[in-house]
């Protein structure tokens, strides 16, 4: 029996909920965060905490990079697991200071770099070794600081920037829902820009399926 998939009305909905309730504060896998005003929360949803453990079981690199950091949540699990060298990025100036507060809250995992760019467009010329993407899906009403493009267009982006900030190990980690729908899947556009896949991970509850993609260069 298929499992019913939720819409994205419906996921916005249930999102208006923690909305409602910024700015407000929580832990996540030992993590004290602050979800401010404008800020995506890092508690919503099971996309979330599945990449977030799924995270935790990784082995480091000495440079990893959370794009789209928002609360700064994956960058300082990052840290935690061991990256020697950790930069946030956020095209929303709200998630921007709201990751580095939350920095100076977790001061073991100090420090880490928060960056206010879109996708790479300012970030310093380096080589990623590990590089987490929790991708925004939908186009934006004007929440979070995101621009009007989808999940897809974000990805196209990304792919087409990406390739001069990695190695040829470089670990790149992106989660997909089904409910997003199949046009938004990375595993069906990062092919044509030169990456491979691989499903490390996959759950399941009432809003579909959930899976985390390894993606890495092709040979």
């Amino acid at each position: 029996m298929n499992t019913p998939v939720m819409s994205i009305a419906k996921r916005e909905k249930e999102l208006s909920y923690y909305l409602d309730r910024q700015p407000y504060s929580t832990r996540l896998d030992g993590i004290d965060l602050m979800i401010a005003k404008n800020v995506f929360p890092s508690d919503f949803g099971i996309t979330s905490s599945f990449f977030g453990h799924f995270i935790l079981q990784q082995a480091p690199g000495a440079m990893g990079l959370d794009m789209g950091c928002g609360s700064g949540y994956f960058a300082c699990l990052l840290k935690k697991i061991g990256c020697e060298t950790v930069i946030g990025v956020d095209f929303n100036r709200d998630a921007v200071e709201c990751a580095r507060k939350n920095i100076q809250l977790n001061p073991a995992l100090a420090p880490i770099n928060i960056l206010h760019s879109d996708l790479f467009d300012d970030v310093p010329q380096t080589s990623f070794d590990m590089i987490v993407f929790n991708f925004n899906y939908y186009p934006s009403n004007g929440d979070f600081g995101l621009n009007e493009d989808g999940g897809r267009e974000i990805l196209e982006r990304f792919f087409t920037q990406v390739s001069s900030y990695i190695n040829d190990q470089t670990r790149i980690y992106i989660p997909y829902s089904e409910f997003v729908g199949i046009e938004h899947d990375p595993k069906m556009i990062c092919q044509a820009f030169g990456f491979d896949y691989e499903v490390m991970a996959t759950t399941i509850n009432e809003t579909g399926t959930h899976c985390i993609y390894k993606i890495t260069k092709q040979p």
